[in-house]
């Protein structure tokens, strides 16, 4: 059975992804949905490589590398060469992805103000902190299930 703490993520999580949905940014029609969950994935793990990226998304090694093609050829991501093995290539999206994903600043704007105005400072301030934690915690959880797989 799913708890109430549950269930809240869950829709956060539907609500956020139907807000991206409805927005439809032009330059992303071109991409499936796993290409968004590369680039969602690259976007929040900052520089991982080819390898943990099939692992967490549960790819093969040549479908990871044929996305990761794909996402280069539209300039959302970068390959950098590791400065110490050089075997080793790490992934990082671009300047452009990132205005993308940035450029629904006056929503953001727009709920802050809402938040700030409708919650209490001690409440808000304590929301931001457990925020904080949860985005944490699920990263970590996200690197050690990589990791065990």
């Amino acid at each position: 059975m799913v708890s109430s703490l549950q269930k809240s993520m869950i829709n956060l999580t539907q609500v956020l992804r139907l807000r991206e949905h409805q927005k439809s940014f032009k330059e992303l029609e071109k991409l499936g949905a796993i290409d968004v969950y590369y680039l969602e994935a690259i976007y929040q793990l900052k520089e991982p490589t080819i390898g943990t990226i099939s692992k967490l998304l549960g790819q093969s090694t040549p479908n990871t590398n044929y996305h990761i093609k794909k996402l280069v050829n539209l300039k959302l991501i970068e390959k950098r060469i590791d400065d110490v093995d050089r075997r080793v290539t790490h992934l990082t999206v671009t300047s452009r992805y990132s205005e993308l994903i940035n450029s629904d600043e006056d929503f953001w704007t727009r709920t802050q103000e809402r938040l700030e105005s409708e919650i209490a400072a001690t409440d808000l301030a304590i929301f931001q902190r457990v925020l904080r934690q949860t985005i944490e915690i699920i990263s970590e959880e996200s690197r050690e299930d990589t990791i065990s797989d």
